[in-house]
């Protein structure tokens, strides 16, 4: 395994506790990686918004993934600027909207620094509470809203998987992706965590061999597998435990801070 100089970490379920805890180990693991050397880049569905404070109690300031590689920016102490951003074009967001309020998929549409839902429900509130954000309610897309990197649908998967229906109605013009069991993210086609590290390893000449990138869901998976090395928390999906190199603990155990700690410890190449 070479030596990394950069490791992309997911967020919820990965960095976080499922009660969504950042876990003392981890602020302690990160913040020696960076005392290496070693480049630490968030990469998660969240917005700018919700990921800010969290990088605050990481120590970490600068460059981020966000919405699932939709967004490539700094994220600051109060603003974030963006470097790569892909938007959705006003009209299909609108129809993403549209189909999935029909099919009772309880649509929520983001932009950097705020996020809109069509109705309030459980569902609505456990986002609220996982990111610590509020959305607008609002019934419709308005271009006053500014660009929406991501249109997320709420499924219950209780109701039998309708979000299957709603991906083909659309194939070919978004990419649709699960972050967590109720949580399917539809951003560009293209669009992954996978592009946007790949686009900014390019930018400053660094190859995947010296990436390393931990996570645990669907939307890790093309990440994991393309890294260097990938890691799967002992808490991911079947197949991202299937494609990642080695698997470190659950995100419940500090799993981040162990495979961190496993990283630093590899030797620089002879």
């Amino acid at each position: 395994m070479p030596k990394c100089t950069m490791i992309v970490i997911d967020i919820d379920r990965t960095t976080l506790t499922d009660d969504h805890r950042l876990l003392p180990e981890v602020v302690t693991a990160v913040r020696a990686a960076r005392a290496a050397g070693i480049d630490i880049i968030p990469a998660t569905a969240r917005s700018p918004e919700a990921l800010r404070p969290i990088m605050a109690c990481l120590n970490l300031s600068g460059t981020a993934i966000c919405f699932n590689g939709a967004w490539t920016g700094v994220v600051g102490e109060e603003t974030s600027v963006v470097q790569h951003g892909f938007p959705l074009a006003t009209d299909l967001a609108g129809a993403l909207i549209a189909a999935a309020d029909q099919a009772g998929l309880n649509p929520c549409w983001f932009g950097p620094e705020q996020w809109y839902a069509g109705s309030d429900g459980p569902l609505v509130e456990r986002e609220m509470r996982a990111t610590g954000t509020t959305p607008l309610l609002c019934d419709h897309i308005d271009v006053a809203q500014g660009p929406i990197y991501k249109v997320l649908c709420l499924e219950d998967p209780s109701r039998g998987g309708f979000i299957r229906g709603f991906r083909d109605d659309f194939a070919g013009k978004a990419d649709f992706v699960r972050s967590d069991r109720y949580l399917v993210e539809v951003v560009n086609p293209g669009i992954s965590k996978r592009a946007a590290i790949a686009r900014l390893a390019e930018d400053i000449g660094l190859s995947a061999d010296h990436i390393a990138a931990i996570g645990d869901s669907e939307n890790d998976l093309e990440l994991i597998k393309w890294a260097g090395t990938g890691v799967a928390m002992g808490n991911a999906t079947e197949a991202v435990k299937v494609a990642a190199d080695w698997i470190t603990e659950t995100n419940a155990r500090a799993g981040v801070a162990l495979a961190i700690e496993r990283l630093l410890a590899v030797p620089p190449a002879t």
